[in-house]
């Protein structure tokens, strides 16, 4: 079933892209939700209509995006954990503490776009890639201190 999505959705595309979706899932989710309206030649207008006012929008974010990449990029973060005499930490640092302690510099990033390979399990610092915004992404210092 075709579609024309009204926002965003990070994993079917941008506000006013056309995607061919599963019928269930449009009626069951998208439509109840306002994410899509039905691919017809009304619709499609109106969308035309609105397609300056959309690039406009891509073209905000993506310049909010680079800024706030530029911003993360030149910040450290330190967090402190529990470890070992061997340097090795009791638990593991998860996307979740790292979310936490860019919040704490307040900075408001969700956890699903906080890329790690795999936990950080020893004092010492980590680099940990942030995605921003479609293919922009940020390389921040993550410390992993001594409690």
């Amino acid at each position: 079933m075709k579609v024309i999505l009204v926002k965003d959705i990070s994993e079917l595309g941008e506000e006013g892209d056309i995607k061919d979706v599963a019928r269930g899932y449009a009626r069951n989710f998208l439509f109840p939700k306002g994410y899509v309206v039905e691919d017809t030649p009304f619709n499609r207008n109106r969308i035309k209509e609105q397609r300056k006012r959309i690039e406009l929008g891509k073209i905000k974010k993506r310049d909010e995006a680079l800024k706030l990449a530029e911003e993360l990029s030149s910040i450290s973060i330190n967090i402190p954990a529990a470890a070992q005499d061997n340097d090795r930490l009791f638990g593991a640092i998860h996307e979740t503490d790292i979310q936490k302690a860019l919040e704490a510099q307040g900075y408001t990033i969700e956890k699903k776009n906080i890329l790690m390979e795999e936990p950080i399990k020893t004092l010492g610092v980590y680099k940990v890639s942030i995605k921003i915004y479609e293919d922009i992404k940020a390389e921040l210092k993550a410390w992993v201190v001594k409690e």
